[in-house]
């Protein structure tokens, strides 16, 4: 298993039991052109958007990232939990994770920190050490991101995992690096991960 996969194991929080739609290309659809996604439903691509350097991708439905002005490439999901994942540089890689299950099903903030760090520890056979929890906002969402560092294979590893609970909607968007401190530049990475991510209204 490559090293970015098995990072990437260890930032699953939930089941894939209710994901959310991933984008999976474009295509043209009666001269205009779309946005698919893995269920098989699609929406129009805004054209403008499309021609403007480090324009917004589409994510889900509802969720965006503009990768490219910031330098981010995208890479190739580890698992199909994982809606989009991104790499800046060898130590510095990012992701979302956004399922269509929410406080609507009972879930809490508290709940998925714990979820978060026990995944987390499942996934690499040691127990994170939380770094901090700071409170976060996302446009009108609050939520919390959980720093936390782990060992995989006896490397560490920090994540700054951002964790916002809606109604009908939890999402995951983190960053993360191979070091041992939650460094300035992997922080604002991480908001500036967060101040590129757009919502639907």
């Amino acid at each position: 298993m490559k090293l970015g996969n098995l990072i990437l194991v260890a930032c699953l929080a939930l089941p894939g039991v209710a994901l959310a739609q991933s984008s999976v290309g474009k295509a043209v659809v009666g001269g205009k052109t779309v946005t698919l996604f893995d269920d098989g439903t699609w929406k129009y691509a805004d054209a403008a958007a499309a021609l403007t350097p480090g324009a917004c991708e589409d994510v889900t439905p509802t969720v965006q990232f503009c990768a490219a002005a910031l330098g981010w490439a995208t890479t190739p999901p580890a698992s199909p939990e994982i809606n989009a994942a991104y790499r800046i540089d060898a130590r510095h890689y990012a992701q979302y994770l956004i399922e269509d299950l929410g406080s609507d099903d009972g879930l809490t903030p508290e709940f998925m920190r714990q979820v978060v760090l026990d995944n987390a520890q499942m996934a690499t056979g040691n127990t994170p050490e939380v770094i901090d929890v700071q409170p976060v906002t996302l446009g009108a969402l609050t939520g919390d991101t959980v720093v936390y560092k782990a060992k995989i294979n006896g490397l560490d590893v920090v994540f700054a995992n951002s964790v916002f609970v809606e109604p009908k909607r939890v999402m995951q968007i983190m960053t993360y690096a191979i070091g041992s401190e939650f460094s300035p530049q992997h922080a604002g990475y991480q908001a500036d991960f967060l101040a590129n991510t757009k919502l639907a209204d």
